[in-house]
């Protein structure tokens, strides 16, 4: 192969050429790869270009008219390769005819067109996918697809064909229910139960027209794999061999890293994961097929070792290597070694009595090449497509982005050296909560109390009164707190946790237990120190970090009605609802699932308590991605939000941009009473609670600046800019980017070093070390257990960092500070050692740990 383009660019000569030009001309090529007549395949390409409809006479030369979540570069074209011994090859295209549109809703009703045109064209009932209509397709429709249809494209002009629904259509947290209920209406009502667990639920999908044995089709994901999980997942039901599964883990994944320090450390997919597909053609009985898919372009250095794999495994299972060869050089001229994702995934097909076959998925590359993964540490996936892009605010002056502030007060910042680094984390036995503030350059530990105050903050400080009882101070804080929630009792508190252990010490009793989208780790312990139990019932979709699901922070409605229908054998006291959710990445709850999640909560009378200390920043991720809330504003979004529970807690260091208060919130009068006798013994009278009457003004500006949409775009603008910066240093974060903080995967940045050894702390030490910035552990030091020897016997599921971003403190050159040493030990990740305990406390253990590096033997 010759020619190659420039790295990231497109693949096409641009020129005047088309979308449907490019993608045209590569299934007419396919087609005669696969001896296809020439008739069928001008045929086949003029469908695809009339459900490509006015996108195909795009120029190229302009980005896509929607970010497609088909493939990597957007192009709503992808091909594939379907293998089988002795057996001609079979082409597919998969569509997505909706493309033009980037609101779901609009992008559903084209694909459903589209469906609808080709049934008369074919003659071919639509019946299951109608049966189904109401499921997938929602008034406003979220996610990153509507619809897409595959052609399996046959001689004589009669393709089979395949549509591809999106269940998290609803929302993500209905994912799960929706494809329960979809097995139902079709026929297989005990279907589900089937399925292996799954973070998540990509695709389901019906075969239309002329089919031998029709499927139903659900595809699950899974991140983590290891080739002991690829043959568990296929149940044994549709004649998986274990062999094969096994040798076709480990030769499309190749050498993968152990996540562990010994040979009992299982090998895991630890980038893009893995999905499985389970077909479905006799009611009553179990998946008949299953297919494994391995997303080969997150496991290679280009498409050069791809093609290496891929010709592999056709060889092993008997099947012709030249046609996939043929198949490539019709797609570009591009050499293989100048990209990778040209092949994206490699699938091993099982179906009941039938032969085994390899499946190659090939990307269009219409608007890009994905540069060669020949970053330290072995291949790194790009973040997936982004259907929620930020949207420019209108309160921006055109062009620019600029902060809706000056600087009025500066403080210098320490500059140390990296002797005095080291000297001061040896100190503190390298936990960075015992540095000095003076030993720290940028302090992204926490954003609790750490931002900068504006000018009418500060004036309607020196107003305050400081009367012990009945001051001013706290009736003009009140007035503010009650317009926002509505709440009918409101009590000042220090900070959020001393809220939570006086709400908890209030409402919880021994033996019962709370249920939350996340606890933090105070409101864990709180809950604990009152002898109840913390659960947490993340969403599927938040198990995937670097998915785009645009709500993982939900809370798992299908999860919690199982435990509130069960509270007669675990009493629950109380469902709590973390906004964002802090332990769960930074993701935000939309309204939909917080709704659902109250009317639960009615259903069973459970009191639903919000942990609101980031409800703006929920509020402001919610009118950009929730269909329905564009037109909100933030404030509006958060009065709803506050309405729908029954009371709060809340830290006002965060999103009420202070340095010091919090608040409870409530509707029973009785539960206020016992709390408000709780706060006058423990904190002080109920018009201060600990709290100077200068503090509670600055906290009632500050919570009315919070919702201002200038301040929250600009504060999800520098996120994203930081964001941007990391991915570009090689670096992957949880996905999608929030507002209050990054989270980096420490994990997935140095798989040398295991959990037990601390890859979290790792990174945060090397950060200091490096750069001198302060940053927090997520990871196995904070939700791990060890026994008295010190042996781990409970890791956590993701090694993360967490960059927690003060509000209006650090510009961007702070920031590209931060990215740039990210960078650097990007470079050489295996310079990085671990660390191991040398004293704890039994709780909350991670603010007082002590601990020393681990010693590499050579």
């Amino acid at each position: 192969m010759s020619t190659p383009p420039a790295h990231g660019k497109p693949a096409a000569d641009l020129g005047g050429t088309t979308l449907g030009d490019h993608v045209h001309g590569q299934l007419l090529r396919l087609g005669s790869v696969v001896g296809l007549r020439e008739a069928d395949t001008a045929l086949y390409g003029q469908v695809l270009l009339d459900s490509l409809s006015d996108t195909a006479r795009r120029p190229l030369s302009l980005p896509p008219a929607s970010p497609s979540f088909i493939s990597d570069d957007h192009t709503p074209v992808e091909f594939s390769l379907a293998c089988t011994p002795n057996a001609d090859p079979v082409l597919r295209v998969l569509v997505e005819p909706g493309c033009a549109h980037a609101d779901m809703t609009d992008s559903a009703r084209a694909g459903l067109e589209a469906i609808r045109t080709m049934a008369a064209r074919w003659d071919f009932s639509t019946g299951q996918l109608d049966a189904l209509e109401d499921l997938f397709f929602p008034t406003s429709a979220e996610g990153p697809l509507a619809l897409w249809y595959a052609l399996e494209l046959r001689p004589g002009g009669v393709p089979g064909i395949k549509v591809y629904l999106n269940p998290s259509a609803a929302g993500p947290g209905q994912a799960a229910r929706t494809v329960r209920e979809a097995l139902r209406r079709l026929g297989y009502g005990q279907g589900f139960g089937e399925l292996p667990d799954a973070a998540g639920y990509p695709f389901v999908a019906l075969d239309l027209g002329s089919w031998k044995t029709p499927r139903v089709k659900v595809y699950t994901s899974h991140p983590r794999t290891s080739a002991d999980d690829a043959y568990a997942l296929s149940r044994a039901t549709s004649g998986a061999s274990e062999a094969d599964i096994r040798s076709f883990f480990h030769a499309a994944a190749g050498p993968i890293p152990s996540p562990g320090p010994d040979a009992r450390s299982t090998p895991r997919l630890l980038g893009r994961p893995a999905l499985t597909c389970h077909a479905f053609t006799d009611r009553g009985a179990g998946p008949s097929g299953f297919t494994l898919h391995i997303p080969v372009r997150d496991y290679v250095r280009d498409d050069e070792e791809a093609f290496a794999r891929a010709k592999a495994l056709l060889t092993r299972f008997g099947m012709d290597t030249s046609v996939l060869n043929r198949a490539l050089r019709a797609l570009t001229r591009r050499q293989l070694a100048d990209g990778t994702g040209l092949i994206a995934y490699l699938a091993l097909v099982y179906e009941r009595n039938r032969q085994p076959r390899i499946t190659a998925y090939l990307s269009s590359e219409a608007y890009g090449v994905r540069p060669p993964l020949t970053g330290p540490g072995g291949p790194r996936p790009e973040p997936s497509p982004r259907r929620h892009q930020a949207r420019r605010p209108a309160h921006y002056p055109e062009g620019s982005y600029v902060e809706p502030y000056r600087i009025k007060v500066v403080e210098p910042i320490p500059l140390t050296t990296r002797p005095q680094r080291e000297e001061a984390l040896k100190r503190v036995a390298y936990n960075p909560f015992g540095l000095r503030a003076d030993e720290v350059t940028i302090d992204l530990l926490s954003d609790s109390g750490t931002g900068a105050i504006s000018a009418e903050q500060l004036a309607a400080g020196m107003i305050g009164d400081e009367s012990y009882a009945g001051s001013r101070s706290f009736y003009r804080w009140h007035k503010v707190v009650a317009e926002l929630t509505g709440y009918p009792h409101i009590l000042p508190v220090h900070q959020g946790r001393a809220a939570e252990r006086i709400l908890f010490s209030s409402l919880l009793t021994p033996g019962t237990s709370v249920l939350s989208n996340t606890h933090f780790d105070t409101t864990r312990a709180n809950v604990e120190l009152t002898g109840c139990q913390a659960h947490d019932l993340p969403c599927a979709e938040a198990k995937d970090l670097d998915s785009d699901y645009p709500f993982k922070g939900n809370i798992d409605l299908v999860a919690l009605e199982h435990a509130l229908r069960n509270a007669h054998r675990s009493p629950v006291a109380a469902v709590l609802m973390t906004v964002t959710n802090n332990g769960g990445g930074g993701q935000p709850v939309s309204m939909e699932n917080l709704r659902q999640t109250a009317e639960l909560c009615r259903q069973y009378n459970v009191p639903l308590i919000l942990d609101a200390a980031r409800f703006a920043e929920n509020a402001w991720l919610v009118t950009r991605r929730e269909p329905g809330y564009q037109d909100r504003t933030p404030r509006q979004v958060a009065e709803e939000a506050f309405r729908l529970s029954d009371g709060c807690v809340m830290s006002a260091k965060k999103d009420g941009i202070v340095h010091i208060g919090g608040f409870i919130g409530l509707k029973d009068p009785g539960l206020a009473e016992r709390c408000q006798g709780l706060l006058i013994a423990t904190e002080g009278f109920t018009t201060y609670g600990g709290l100077a009457g200068r503090d509670l003004d600055m906290m009632a500006r500050g919570l009315t600046e919070v919702t201002e949409p200038a301040y929250l775009a600009e504060r999800a603008d520098i996120a994203g800019y930081l964001a941007g910066r990391i991915r570009d240093a090689g670096v992957d974060i949880v996905e999608p980017a929030g507002l209050h903080a990054l989270y980096l995967n420490a994990g997935r940045l140095l798989p040398h070093i295991p959990p037990h050894q601390y890859p979290g702390t790792a990174l945060v030490c090397e950060l200091y070390l490096r750069g001198g910035i302060r940053s927090a552990e997520l990871g196995s030091l904070y939700l791990g257990e060890e026994d008295d020897q010190g042996n781990p016997t409970k890791t956590a599921p993701y090694e993360l960092v967490r960059l927690a971003l003060p509000r209006r403190v650090y510009t961007r050159s702070h920031y590209d500070h931060v990215a740039d040493v990210l960078a650097e030990i990007a470079k050489d990740p295996e310079s990085v050692q671990g660390y191991r305990i040398t004293g704890q406390s039994p709780i909350l253990r991670h603010f007082s740990i002590e601990l020393e590096p681990v010693k590499v033997s050579v």
